[in-house]
Parts: C-alpha cells; sequence; structure tokens
C-alpha cells in the first residue's frame, strides 16, 4: 500500500469514526430523559439514589467535550477555561469549608449550568458538516423525549412516581400534580414546555386540525402538572405558536390573529369557570390564596421566593467579601449563610459563580435569542418561529420560578432545540448541501 493510500485510508477512518460519535452522541441526548426516568423509579421504589442520570450526562459531555477538541481545539480551551473560572467562587468556598461533599455539589450545579451551551456548541460545530442529518435526528430525539414525558404523566395518573407538591404516598389532600419518576417539578415544567411546544408546531405546519385535536391533550397535561409555569405556558404556546409561525407578520394585525381573538377569550373563560373547582379540590387554590393573602399579586408569582431574595440580599450585605463579589459563594457556601438557592436562576447563577454566572445567563440571552430570531426570519427554516417562542418563555420562567438554567434534566434538550434553530439557519443559507451530507442522507 503506498503512502498516498496510507494517507487516504487513514483519513477514512477518522471520518467513519467522527461519524459514529455524531450518531452516538444524538442517541444519548434521545435517551437523556429515559435515563432521568429509570434514576426516578428506583428513587422512588426502593429509596436509592443509583446516580444513573449524573453519570449518564457526565459521559455525554465528556463524548461531547472529546468531539469539540477534534474539531476546534482552541474553543474547547476556551470552553475549560470558561468553566475553570465559574469554579473559583467553589474553590475558594471549600479552602474555608474544606468540605468535599460541597465542592461536588458545586462542581456538579456548574455542570449542569454550563450543559446547555455546551450541547448547543457542539451542534454547531457538527451542523456544519451535517446539518440536515442534525435536523433529522434531533426531530427523533425531540419525538421520543416527548414519548417518555407522556408516558410518565401516564404512570403519574395511575399513581405512580412523585407528586408535584407534597408527598404522594400520603391519603391527605396534601399531594398535589404528578410528574411520574421525575422528581423535581419545576424543572418538568420546563420539559413540558420545550416538548409540548415542539410538537404543536410541528403539528401546526402539517396538520392544523390534528393541532385543535392535540390542545386540550396540552391544557390536561399542564394542569396534572400543577405548576403555575406549566398551566400559563400551555396556554401560551396554544394561542401563540399559529402567530409565531407567521413569522414576518408577526408584529402586524392579521386576519390570524382577529380570528383567534375569539377563541382566546371563548377559552380561558371556560378554563376560569372549569379551574376554579378543581383547583379548590386539589388544594391548589388554598396554596394561591395563603399566598396572595401574605404577599399579594407578588406572592402568587414568587411563590415566597420573594423572601428568599430579602434574606439572600441581607446576607449579600452582612456577609460578602470582594471574592465573594467577584467568583460568588458557592452553592454551598450561600447555604452556610442563608437558603442554598433562591429559584431564580440569574440570581443563583450569580449567587454560586459571580461574575462569571451572570455572564454566562447573559450569553444564553444574547446567543439564544439571536440564533432562533434569525431562524424565524427566514422562511425556509423548520423550528425557528418555535424555538423563539420556546426561548421566550423558558426565560421568562427562569425569572419567576427558576429551574430552567439550573436544571441537568432540561439542559440536553435546550441545548438541541437551539441547534436545531441554527442547523435550520445554516441549512437555508446554502445553495446545497455538503457532499458528505448529500451521500449519507442517500
Amino acid at each position: 500500500m503506498s503512502d498516498v493510500d496510507k494517507t487516504l485510508f487513514k483519513q477514512f477512518i477518522i471520518q467513519d469514526a467522527k461519524f459514529a460519535f455524531f450518531q452516538l452522541t444524538f442517541l444519548m441526548i434521545g435517551l437523556s430523559l429515559l435515563v432521568d426516568t429509570i434514576n426516578g423509579f428506583f428513587l422512588s421504589g426502593i429509596g436509592i439514589d443509583p446516580k444513573l442520570s449524573a453519570l449518564f450526562k457526565l459521559i455525554l459531555l465528556s463524548l461531547m467535550l472529546f468531539q469539540i477538541g477534534a474539531y476546534a481545539p482552541r474553543l474547547l480551551a476556551s470552553i475549560l477555561l470558561f468553566f475553570f473560572m465559574m469554579l473559583l467562587g467553589p474553590v475558594i468556598s471549600f479552602y474555608t469549608t474544606v468540605s468535599l461533599a460541597g465542592f461536588v455539589d458545586d462542581f456538579t450545579s456548574g455542570l449542569k449550568i454550563y450543559t446547555a451551551m455546551i450541547v448547543f456548541i457542539y451542534i454547531a460545530l457538527v451542523c456544519h458538516r451535517w446539518p440536515s442529518l442534525v435536523l433529522k435526528y434531533g426531530k427523533w430525539c425531540l419525538v421520543f423525549a416527548f414519548i417518555v414525558l407522556s408516558a410518565n404523566m401516564l404512570l403519574g395518573v395511575l399513581g405512580f412516581g412523585f407528586s408535584s407538591y407534597g408527598n404522594a404516598d400520603s391519603e391527605s389532600s396534601s399531594a398535589i400534580g404528578i410528574k411520574g419518576f421525575f422528581y423535581a417539578a419545576n424543572e418538568v415544567s420546563g420539559i413540558f414546555i420545550v416538548l409540548f411546544g415542539s410538537m404543536l408546531h410541528l403539528l401546526w405546519q402539517k396538520r392544523k386540525f390534528v393541532y385543535v385535536l392535540f390542545s386540550p391533550f396540552v391544557l390536561l397535561t399542564a394542569l396534572l402538572i400543577a405548576t403555575k409555569a406549566a398551566m400559563l405556558a400551555a396556554a401560551l404556546l396554544i394561542f401563540a405558536i399559529p402567530l409565531f409561525n407567521e413569522r414576518h407578520k408577526l408584529l402586524n394585525l392579521t386576519w390570524l390573529k382577529v380570528r383567534m381573538i375569539l377563541p382566546f377569550i371563548v377559552v380561558m373563560t371556560i378554563l376560569l369557570i372549569v379551574l376554579v373547582p378543581i383547583f379548590e379540590s386539589t388544594g391548589l387554590w388554598n396554596r394561591f390564596v395563603w399566598f396572595y393573602e401574605k404577599k399579594g399579586i407578588i406572592g402568587i408569582i414568587l411563590s415566597g421566593r420573594d423572601v428568599f431574595i430579602i434574606s439572600a440580599l441581607d446576607a449579600y450585605m452582612r456577609y460578602a467579601n470582594l471574592a465573594d463579589i467577584l467568583f460568588g459563594f458557592s452553592k454551598t457556601g450561600l447555604g452556610m449563610i442563608t437558603k442554598n438557592a433562591m429559584e431564580i436562576d440569574p440570581i443563583d447563577m450569580y449567587l454560586w459563580h459571580g461574575v462569571f454566572g451572570i455572564v454566562l445567563f447573559l450569553a444564553y440571552l444574547a446567543v439564544f435569542f439571536r440564533v432562533s430570531y434569525l431562524s424565524t426570519m427566514n422562511r425556509n427554516s423548520i423550528w425557528g418561529p418555535a424555538v423563539l417562542l420556546i426561548n421566550i418563555t423558558l426565560f421568562a420562567v427562569s425569572m419567576i420560578a427558576g429551574h430552567i438554567f439550573i436544571s441537568g434534566m432540561l439542559a440536553p434538550l435546550l441545548g438541541l432545540i437551539n441547534g436545531l434553530a441554527y442547523a435550520d439557519y445554516i441549512l437555508s443559507g446554502k445553495k446545497e448541501l455538503p457532499l458528505a451530507d448529500q451521500a449519507l442522507v442517500k
């Protein structure tokens, strides 16, 4: 075999390995929610946490970082450097507390916050090679994850898994809402927004009649989850998906907007009539009334988080030194002076990781909104309108209920949908597919 043949063979092996890793990565993204379910099953059924979900996501992150290093070594170095800067607060906290368990918790929290950006960066890199396959595999991931979420809701209806509020094993009415074998209710709200928003968007594009039939199921699922974020998001998604699909006419008064005003008023009236008795029977109404009597409308919106924020502000003014201001207290360090999480994402990201935490939050805001907006304005894009609406909804939820950008369960899907919007934008800007992509599609 000549030197030229050896070089070509080596290049073929490398390209084949890169494609195999690419497929494996998307397979793992698609399975991530199923692994969370299995982990929750062990936690609910036998009371132990096997850490399957954490281990699975650590392997997924390692696989993506390895590939990012193969494609763009300098980019990998920048990613790792920024993560090291995020960990300065936790490292300082570890030096003062000497708590290895606390540092591991801080390290894990930092990874959760960073995961969605790493997933997005990875997809942005590979979609320059295989944009159509990114869209194809990404859609499969979302559909499978939607099936997993729906199955968890069904299991919750049958009495399995966790409740959103209270103890599901209790015979009292203190248990409110269902979430299957997912542990955190607010994280389920974020997953609900991503997956049900995606399915509504796909149905509106191809089967508008099925969209109408599917809408009550969306509302019912939100009611079963029983979080404010899920219920408000369900109504918003149903009525906003058609409007965002108008793209360039989004801010114009069109016949579609006029035709939707009456159904919107009718549906909201029916919901008010139907939901109040349901809320009263589940105890959720009493929860809303309690917050309203104590804190007014702000109390209902924030569910008492305003108290946490005031307490954290007081602790910040009393204990923060220059290192804390710049690098954060860390989650463990914050827990030593007040509650370790305010459940408002930008506040938690700053208090845990300082300036670098808030920079990451602003990066999510700038990058995800820009990508989804540019994709929406392109008439040929598939995912742009849905991703833009989902981003708006998730950012709103992150400001009032949290558990969006600090959610390890949501992170792979959040990075994925924004990666799909980027792939849309890249693919629609090309006159033809890359040669490798054409061959693989065939």
